[in-house]
């Protein structure tokens, strides 16, 4: 008989909660669910292959013979080697190779690229009709392919136009990204064309999610970086305010997840959807136990305008968790006071500041943290999060 006291605990599995994807663009079985013209059609078509292909234009220098030379390799294509473009991107057998030296056993794959930004920005011109949504049904594909070759290692993720479309379009596209292909969570931004959540427009596309029962992913997109202006690629509180340094991500991103958690709890969203799950990416977490006590200290000072009949922070913690980021020390504090069971991790490869190839390090290293937090936040939230066995 064994003695089940002397079994060596089982190694809690390792999910790298963020890493990002870059497909091929395919528009195959996407065309015929948009419901636009054949002359509509073509144009679509052709403007989503060019926006998506990091070498659509061939002209100046990259056509000169060093600009051959210099010029960076298409980490999309199917068959580049990928030497000086970041490995698996876009290919999924090359991206599980990869995983080994992460530390991590899984990897969570977000939209990349043209894919990332349905969402619509406050300066952008007027997008053509099912544009992003074409985007999204293609990106959807793909990554449920490259979850389906590899289910042991990779948490594919499917993106709706959140904002850029219809509720109806989007709810239609996390119906077929979860139902018929199979995915994971369905990545949003924080807000709705600059609206909270809790407004009422948005009740369709929570209900569909709600009926889903898979987790939403809340993912901004960082402003693109110029020396001269730091131009706003999505709507973001006080995006007016950040166009002179790159603060977008740390503040905007962190702004915009208050605010939303605000519009669940106070907002009444999470007493109306009580399935919905939430993720909240690239703004560290150490902030996370500050809006719980400010959303309960309104709750309690002035709960006539709460929508909700709990306290703020009992919704988050049955609800949210956050991403941290591997060298975030402050998070010792922050699971001193709410836990650790509200805490993940991601390695944003390949972007900055990714941590690749080992960003599991910095929480496996990191002092004050005990092992069973330790473990918490490099996998065994998302374990439960994504209800994997």
């Amino acid at each position: 008989m064994v003695d089940v006291k002397k079994r060596p605990a089982a190694k809690a599995k390792r999910i790298d909660g963020d890493s990002h994807f870059f497909p091929p663009v395919d528009f195959t079985g996407v065309a015929g669910e948009l419901g636009v013209s054949e002359q509509a059609l073509d144009m679509l078509l052709r403007d989503s292959t060019m926006f998506s292909d990091r070498e659509a234009r061939r002209g100046g220098f990259k056509a000169s013979a060093a600009g051959k030379t210099a010029g960076a390799v298409n980490p999309t294509a199917a068959t580049t080697q990928q030497q000086r473009g970041p490995i698996g991107h876009g290919i999924a057998s090359q991206r599980v190779k990869l995983l080994p030296e992460t530390g991590f056993d899984m990897q969570v794959l977000i939209a990349d690229g043209i894919f990332a930004n349905p969402f619509g920005s406050p300066i952008e011109r007027t997008q053509d009709p099912g544009l992003r949504l074409a985007l999204s049904m293609s990106y959807n594909n793909a990554t449920a392919k490259a979850q389906a070759e590899y289910p042991d290692q990779l948490i594919g993720t499917g993106i709706v136009p959140f904002g850029g479309d219809t509720v109806e379009a989007c709810a239609r596209e996390a119906r077929r990204a979860v139902g018929e292909l199979g995915l994971k969570a369905i990545t949003i931004s924080g807000n709705w064309r600059g609206e909270n959540w809790d407004s009422v427009e948005l009740y369709p596309f929570w209900e569909a999610m709600n009926d889903l029962g898979v987790p939403l992913y809340v993912h901004g997109n960082p402003f693109q970086c110029q020396v001269n202006d730091h131009i706003p690629t999505t709507f973001t509180l006080g995006w007016e305010r950040m166009r002179r340094m790159h603060v977008s991500n740390y503040l905007g991103f962190a702004f915009e997840y208050m605010m939303a958690m605000a519009s669940l709890t106070l907002g009444g969203v999470l007493k109306e959807f009580p399935n919905l799950r939430f993720a909240f990416f690239e703004a560290g977490g150490s902030w996370l136990p500050w809006i719980m006590y400010t959303l309960d200290r309104v709750y309690a000072v002035e709960p006539q305008c709460a929508r909700c009949e709990i306290e703020p922070s009992q919704h988050i913690l049955e609800s949210c968790v956050v991403a941290v980021e591997p060298d975030e020390q402050a998070i010792v504090g922050a699971i001193s006071t709410i836990g650790s069971k509200n805490f993940i991790v991601g390695s944003d490869y390949p972007h900055p500041p990714s941590t690749y190839p080992n960003t599991a390090a910095g929480i496996e290293e990191m002092e004050g943290l005990s092992a069973e937090a330790k473990d918490d936040i490099l996998g065994r939230n998302l374990v439960s999060f994504f209800n994997l066995a």
